[in-house]
């Protein structure tokens, strides 16, 4: 799907690190930002150049995309005329739990209404972490939904997949404890590094520029950590040559070289 700003006045973004999303996508989206544009940006860490960049910035915790899309999806049509499953779909959210365990509370879905209420054309763009994420394809269909009864529009996914007549209860949120990384794309020229901040350095038992191997997923990275201080939290960045196809959270062993 091609992306024309055209006639958008806010952007949602979900689940991308946009900053490491070097496509003809992104740059349309910041042309559409320059010419007065919105960005509502959720993501599971500040993004060093779109965070401050953004209207309103909301971090949620790692895997629940799923629950925030459908907390959005609840808000965003509460007073619009939906299907008697679709309401009934809504009124069986257990809003407390989704809340508490994504870590967007009422105040920032308040905050997200108020400036959707305001809005006469609305972006809704899907990272790759919601389309490799566990639960893709419900993922889609509360986007969807949101689509089918607003003015928005979906960017990301294949919309011809997607059946909102399907819509599933939303899985309970996997917890991700331990030293989580998350693989994003390799800048030009970018050596083999693993970024985190101070406090990761600390959780990780590992000094700047040492020498590290990451274990991921089955797979094995030798790389060399480097303290980011524009790197918040608790979540390292571990670029790679081409992006996974999978979800790209994972809890890693990390340990220095040499080291078992």
């Amino acid at each position: 799907m091609s992306l024309t700003c055209k006639g958008f006045d806010l952007i949602i973004v979900i689940g991308s690190l946009l900053s490491r999303v070097n496509t003809a996508s992104v740059e349309k989206m910041q042309a559409c930002m320059q010419e007065g544009a919105k960005l509502i940006y959720l993501f599971t860490m500040e993004d060093p150049v779109f965070t401050p960049k953004s209207h309103f910035f909301s971090r949620y915790e790692v895997g629940s995309e799923e629950g925030v899309l459908a907390l959005l999806a609840k808000a965003l049509l509460a007073d619009k005329s939906v299907s008697f499953e679709l309401k009934e779909y809504f009124e069986s959210l257990d809003e407390g739990y989704l809340s508490a365990e994504s870590n967007v509370g009422e105040e920032e879905i308040e905050e997200i209404q108020a400036l959707y209420a305001k809005s006469k054309g609305t972006l809704l763009w899907l990272g790759d972490d919601v389309l490799t994420h566990p639960r893709a394809q419900n993922c889609l269909r509360l986007a969807h939904a949101i689509e089918a009864h607003t003015q928005a529009i979906v960017f990301g996914g294949d919309k011809t997949r997607v059946d909102t007549h399907l819509l599933e209860p939303v899985a309970p949120l996997k917890s991700f404890d331990g030293t989580v990384v998350y693989t994003c794309k390799k800048k030009e020229n970018e050596n083999a590094v693993l970024i985190g901040s101070a406090q990761f350095k600390v959780a990780a038992k590992i000094e700047n520029n040492a020498l590290v191997t990451v274990s991921l997923c089955d797979e094995v990275y030798a790389c060399t950590f480097v303290q980011d201080d524009s790197v918040k939290g608790t979540i390292a960045l571990l670029p790679t040559e081409a992006a996974s196809k999978r979800y790209p959270y994972g809890v890693a062993k990390i340990v220095k070289a040499g080291e078992r």
